[in-house]
C-alpha cells in the first residue's frame, strides 16, 4: 500500500480531490488498475465493489446489449455530484481509466463498460426535480425515461425525451427523438442546463449564458468534456394523456405500410406536427417471418387517430393497442418485449426521404436477414425515422447544437435516418455476421448515394462502433469541438481515459 499512499498523496488528499487541479503529464505515474481500484475504495469506502462480488456482477450484466457486458476492475457507485467530482479528479491524478454508465442502452462495446478500469454507473443520481414555473425538470444522470415520465405525468407535463422506458439520459447528449420531435425538435434542444464535472474535478453549469460553448459542444458531442451528472430539461404542457399504441401487421402489409412511411415522412408530420410514428420492420430468422410494427401517437387525449392518420388503421393489422393513455404507460408498453442481455448490433445512416428507395431498402435488408437463418435468435430490424423541417426549425430556434443540420432549415426536405438493428443470441456468432452486416449496410449507403439521396448525417444514439457520427457533422462543427476541447479537456482526459463511446475523431482523419 506505500505506492497507494504515494499515488494519493500525488493528487494532493481524497478529501481534497474536490479542487484538484490536473497535473502535468510528464508529473503523473500511471497506476495500474488494481490500485486505482484500491485507492477508490479508501477514498469512497462502502461505494466500491471489487471484481466478483454481487454489486460488481449485478452492474456488469445490466446492459440491453451483451456487447456491453466486459469486465471492469471494479465497480464505483457515486450517489452526489461531489462524488463524481472528487472521483474523476482521483481518476486523472492516477491516469485510471473509467467508463461512465447511464441507462447502459448502447451496443457498443466499452461504450458504457470497460475492460481493466473503474465502472462508474450513475444509477444513484436519480433525483427527478419539477420546477412549474420555469417549465423544467432537473433530472439526474442516471434516471431511465419511465421515471421522467412517471414524475411529469400527475402535472399534465411531459419532456423531449425518449419514448422506450428503459432508456437511458445519454440521449441528451447525442440527438434524442421524443413523441413531440415533429413539433419541438431534438431531446439536446430542449436541455436548458448540463451540470457538468470537468477534467480538472471541477463542477459548472453549462447552458445559454454560463458556458455557452460548453452547452453547444454537449448537444451532440458525447462524453467527450466531462461527466455530466443532471440535465435540467425544458417541459411542454400535454392535455394528460396521449392517444397511442402499437399497431401490428402481417407480411402481405408491408407494402401498403411503406406507403404510410412515405406519407408520414412527407405530409402526416408534416402538417399535423402532433403526429408521431416509429415504422419498424422486423424480421425473424427463427420462423423467416416478417411483420411491420409500428408505435402510432397522436399528442393528445383523443379517442381515435385523426383523419390525416387513419392510414395506419386503415391498412390491414393483426393487432392495435391504440387507446388513451398516460405517456408513462406508452413508455412501458413501447418497451416490452424488447429483451436485455442479448446480442446487440446497430448501424445508421441518413437519406432524403423517397419512397422508391425505402421500399428498396427494405427489400434488401430482407432477402440479406433470410441468408443468416442459421444464426441462433437472429432477430433483424429496420426503422425509418424521419427529421423534418419542422423539427429542425423548432431545434434551432432554441439552441444551437453541433449536428451538422442547420443547412438543412431552408430546403424544405424531409430526411429519413435509416436504422438497421441484428439481435442473437451468442457473441460467438458476431465474428461471422457483424462483418457481412456492416459491408450490406454500407451496399445501401452506396445505392442511396447513386440516387443522389444520401445525407452525411450519422445519428450518434444509433450507430455502429466504427462509423464516424461525430465527424460527420462537418469540418466547421468538428473543429469548433476540438476548441473547446483544448479549452475545458486540454490533457484529453475524456479521450485517452474515458475510451468507450463515439469519441471525436483523430485530427485529419475527416
Amino acid at each position: 500500500m506505500a505506492r497507494c499512499r504515494a499515488l494519493l498523496q500525488l493528487g494532493a488528499t481524497a478529501a481534497a480531490l474536490w479542487g484538484y487541479s490536473v497535473l502535468p503529464l510528464s508529473m503523473v505515474t500511471a497506476a495500474p488498475t488494481p490500485e486505482c481500484c484500491a485507492l477508490l475504495a479508501q477514498a469512497f469506502p462502502g461505494d466500491v465493489s471489487p471484481r466478483g462480488t454481487d454489486v460488481w456482477t449485478f452492474e456488469n450484466e445490466d446492459f440491453w446489449s451483451a456487447t456491453e457486458i466486459r469486465n471492469p476492475s471494479c465497480v464505483f457507485l457515486p450517489d452526489s455530484t461531489e462524488k463524481v467530482a472528487q472521483a474523476v479528479g482521483l481518476f486523472v491524478a492516477n491516469e485510471c481509466r473509467f467508463s461512465i454508465k447511464g441507462g447502459g442502452h448502447s451496443a457498443i462495446p466499452q461504450a458504457a463498460n470497460i475492460d481493466d478500469g473503474v465502472l462508474m454507473p450513475m444509477k444513484l443520481l436519480n433525483t427527478t426535480e419539477v420546477d412549474l414555473e420555469a417549465g423544467s425538470i432537473r433530472a439526474g444522470m442516471g434516471l431511465l425515461m419511465r421515471d421522467i415520465y412517471q414524475a411529469l405525468d400527475p402535472h399534465n407535463l411531459t419532456a423531449m425525451i425518449g419514448r422506450y422506458e428503459k432508456v437511458g439520459m445519454g440521449l441528451t447528449v447525442g440527438a434524442g427523438i421524443s413523441y413531440f420531435f415533429n413539433r419541438e425538435g431534438f431531446a439536446v434542444d430542449n436541455v436548458l442546463n448540463y451540470e457538468v464535472v470537468l477534467a480538472n474535478g471541477s463542477v459548472v453549469n453549462a447552458n445559454q449564458t454560463s458556458h455557452p460553448d460548453l452547452f453547444r459542444a454537449l448537444k451532440g458531442g458525447n462524453n467527450n468534456f466531462g461527466v455530466v451528472t443532471h440535465a435540467t430539461l425544458r417541459t411542454v404542457e400535454t392535455e394528460g394523456a396521449v392517444y397511442g399504441g402499437v399497431v401490428y401487421y402481417p407480411e402481405s402489409s408491408i407494402p401498403q405500410v411503406t406507403d404510410q412511411i412515405y406519407d408520414y415522412h412527407t405530409r402526416q408530420a408534416v402538417e399535423d406536427t402532433l403526429t408521431h410514428v416509429l415504422p419498424q420492420y422486423g424480421y425473424n430468422g427463427t420462423s423467416n417471418e416478417s411483420i411491420a410494427f409500428c408505435p402510432v401517437i397522436y399528442n393528445r387525449a383523443v379517442d381515435e387517430l385523426p383523419e390525416i392518420m387513419r392510414g395506419w388503421v386503415d391498412t390491414p393489422y393483426t393487432q392495435s393497442t391504440l387507446k388513451k393513455r398516460p405517456y408513462a404507460d406508452l413508455a412501458f408498453e413501447l418497451h416490452d418485449g424488447f429483451p436485455d442481455r442479448q446480442v446487440q448490433e446497430q448501424r445508421v445512416f441518413t437519406v432524403y426521404a423517397d419512397a422508391d428507395l425505402y421500399r428498396d431498402v427494405w427489400a434488401a435488408y430482407h432477402s440479406w436477414l433470410q441468408q443468416w437463418q442459421h444464426i441462433p435468435g437472429l432477430y433483424g430490424l429496420h426503422v425509418v425515422m424521419p427529421i423534418t423541417q419542422n423539427s429542425l426549425v423548432a431545434s434551432y430556434s432554441k439552441s444551437s447544437n453541433v449536428l451538422g443540420l442547420n443547412d438543412n432549415l431552408t430546403n424544405n426536405q424531409t430526411l429519413g435516418v435509416l436504422y438497421f438493428g441484428l439481435t442473437m443470441d451468442s457473441m460467438d456468432d458476431t465474428a461471422e455476421i457483424l462483418p457481412a452486416h456492416a459491408e450490406f449496410v454500407q451496399s445501401m449507403i452506396d445505392l442511396a448515394k447513386s440516387r443522389n439521396l444520401w445525407h452525411p448525417y450519422i445519428m450518434l444514439t444509433y450507430s455502429g462502433w466504427d462509423q464516424p457520427a461525430i465527424a460527420s457533422y462537418g469540418p466547421e462543427n468538428v473543429a469548433f469541438l476540438y476548441e473547446v476541447q483544448a479549452a475545458y479537456d486540454p490533457t484529453h482526459v475524456f479521450q485517452r481515459l474515458v475510451p468507450g463511446g463515439q469519441k471525436l475523431p483523430e485530427p485529419g482523419s475527416w
